[in-house]
């Protein structure tokens, strides 16, 4: 995954979120994989989420780890599924919306969170402010 698209997610679920916030998204784990010859070792990725309010099932502190592995796949499949997003994420991280954010880490976590994301109107008055 791009820099870029990864800090405009973090940035999504940071500005729009309603439950889960970030709670690290600099966090590096070595996995090991199985192979014929022994096992492989590897370092990756994190995107820590954390529950800062109770929801459900899931309690305040409750922590995911989502690896970079599955956001790839998870960015690969909606980019197949969403031909507007495909369009958009050509031109750049910075085109990446709270929805989209949603949709990629629900995907990557196989529907496990959602992040019941909320864009907040920006109040913009009629008049000037010189005319108030």
């Amino acid at each position: 995954m791009r820099n870029t698209i990864y800090r405009q997610l973090i940035f999504c679920i940071d500005a729009y979120r309603t439950w889960i916030e970030v709670a690290d998204s600099n966090l590096y784990k070595e996995h090991v994989i199985s192979r014929n010859n022994g096992p492989d070792y590897f370092v990756s990725r994190m995107l820590a989420l954390r529950v800062f309010k109770a929801r459900g099932a899931y309690g305040k502190g409750m922590i995911w780890t989502i690896p970079e592995s599955e956001l790839d796949k998870a960015l690969a499949t909606y980019r197949k599924q969403d031909c507007s997003f495909k369009s958009r994420i050509k031109k750049g991280g910075g085109h990446l919306t709270a929805n989209d954010a949603e949709t990629i880490i629900r995907l990557a976590t196989y529907g496990v969170v959602r992040l019941e994301l909320v864009v907040r109107p920006v109040s913009v008055p009629s008049k000037p402010y010189y005319l108030l």
